[in-house]
């Protein structure tokens, strides 16, 4: 049997980004070490640095930068500038959009939900994926005829409304996105049995196109509900409403596309298939596959604490999602009744602003002494071991590997109920309410008042994660997709050739 080749799709994370997702990959490279893997990471700009270790079965990373590039084939196909001229030439010679213009407005009807086919979508997408492999993107996207194209598209969809049609910026900014988003069909995608994207985004185009081109399997991981986060980040972003119109139109298409196009969909908690079914996707085709961890290196262990003051630990990026907030307020509740207490953040700052906005917060309800920015830490399970009790505030997540790792560690959890934290945490630790930081509070001076209750909670939690949820369970889940899928493109591959 020869091995079984692996295209990996992800976007913003692995292997560039640290984080939940990223974790989850590198287990899987790692731990597959019989199955080939290239990697297509969809990045933000070009200048970034490896996070993680490669091991020899990723035999390819083809990088994607959105961002940052005046001439995007130039990064992600690596060839050289003559043929990059060549297809310049063939662009300015070739006066007909037809092709294009049928493409764009199939995708518009879609983003502005006039149409429902998404199978035209996705023959239109490998068409694009073509189109861009004889003419040059950047020189179409340039084009004064495509922006005519597409502004007469706009103007004609509003042309009803009396008082809120788009402005300039907004129809310029909708062009842009789809100009910066649809980078991601650029790579010369390679032939392979799989294409595994690890989120329901625009990562997930290429998985579509290879279906299309060499009638490979499309697996998609859903880690967060990608639309249901989407909508959050649109709900506080600082956008005109025409403009957010549009990009939410053209991400829900697309998260569309991913469920409709994937042959198996791989939640890592049912709580993510619920929201998939609620999408549309057929509950035939829903595997949930937990994440899992090594129980080996998240153990219970001795470190130094300090000045053996009772301690809170959080690990978490400094970002919105994470609600930071809410530990804050946490914090200060749990301050007034034990002054000695200790409330400890590791975690990268992922957003500047709202970083000086926990900071603020901090100073103004007087607990500098209470509370510490410990910093993105390399140890995550010397952090927890830190920490009488573990506090996870996220108002959005899907499976969190903190919780797995704490509870493994035997620390006592408080969550927010979040995701599909209470699939593995109800009966082990806590599951409350998103921001409702009273209510965090009482659990956390409970646990720090009742040593010896957190003690066998921790136990009790540590054997919930050694019955389902360790790396030698993930690992045999996906290695078993992995094949089943590998023989059926076999099966389908002998059946086309014996048909030529």
């Amino acid at each position: 049997m020869s091995r079984i080749k692996v295209v990996w799709t992800g976007e913003g994370t692995y292997p560039y980004v640290t984080g939940g997702v990223s974790t989850w990959a590198d287990i899987l490279m790692h731990e597959l070490k019989n199955i080939d893997f290239v990697l297509i990471p969809i990045q933000m700009h070009p200048y970034v640095k490896l996070k993680f270790d490669i091991p020899p079965n990723v035999t390819d990373i083809i990088n994607t930068p959105l961002w940052g590039t005046e001439e995007p084939i130039e990064y992600i196909r690596q060839i050289a500038f003559a043929k990059i001229y060549e297809s310049k030439l063939k662009t300015s010679e070739n006066d007909s959009l037809d092709v294009l213009n049928s493409i764009m407005i199939l995708i518009l009807d879609h983003i502005y939900r006039k149409k429902e086919d998404l199978d035209a979508v996705g023959d239109a997408l490998y068409e694009f994926y073509e189109y861009f492999h004889i003419y040059d993107y950047y020189e179409t996207f340039r084009n004064e005829k495509l922006w005519h194209i597409y502004k007469k598209y706009i103007l004609q969809h509003y042309k009803d409304e009396n008082d809120d049609i788009p402005t300039v910026f907004d129809m310029i900014e909708g062009l842009r996105y789809l100009y910066r988003f649809f980078i991601s069909m650029l790579p010369t995608l390679p032939d392979a049995h799989i294409y595994h994207s690890s989120a329901a985004a625009f990562c997930g185009l290429p998985c579509i196109i290879a279906k299309k081109k060499f009638g490979s399997k499309f697996l998609l991981t859903e880690h967060g509900v990608y639309i249901r986060e989407q909508y959050l980040a649109a709900s506080r972003a600082q956008m005109p409403y025409r403009t957010k119109e549009f990009l939410m139109g053209l991400i829900t298409l697309v998260s569309k596309l991913n469920f409709h196009f994937a042959d198996i969909v791989s939640p890592v908690c049912n709580y993510n298939a619920r929201w998939e079914t609620k999408w549309g996707v057929d509950e035939a085709k829903i595997d949930t596959i937990y994440n899992g961890i090594d129980v080996n290196k998240f153990r219970k262990f001795e470190v130094k604490k300090e000045q053996n003051r009772p301690t809170v630990v959080m690990v978490a990026r400094i970002d919105p999602l994470k609600d930071i907030q809410t530990y804050i307020k946490t914090a200060e509740l749990v301050s007034k009744e034990m002054p000695d207490v200790l409330f400890k953040l590791y975690g990268p700052v992922n957003e500047k602003k709202y970083f000086k906005e926990c900071e603020a917060l901090v100073a103004k309800l007087g607990i500098e002494g209470n509370f510490t920015f410990a910093g993105l830490t390399s140890s995550p399970e010397s952090a927890y071991n830190e920490g009488d009790v573990v506090m996870l505030t996220s108002i959005s997540e899907a499976f969190p590997f903190v919780v797995l790792e704490a509870m493994a560690c035997e620390c006592v959890v408080i969550s927010s109920d979040v995701g599909g934290t209470k699939e593995v945490l109800e009966g082990y630790g806590y599951v409350i309410k998103p921001k409702d930081y009273q209510e965090f509070a009482d659990k956390v001076m409970y646990i720090l008042k009742n040593p010896d209750i957190a003690s066998d909670m921790g136990a009790d939690a540590r054997q919930r994660v050694l019955n389902g949820f360790t790396i030698e369970d993930m690992v045999d889940n996906y290695a078993k997709t992995y094949k089943d899928m590998y023989n059926e493109v076999l099966q389908e591959r002998a059946i086309s050739a014996r048909g030529r």
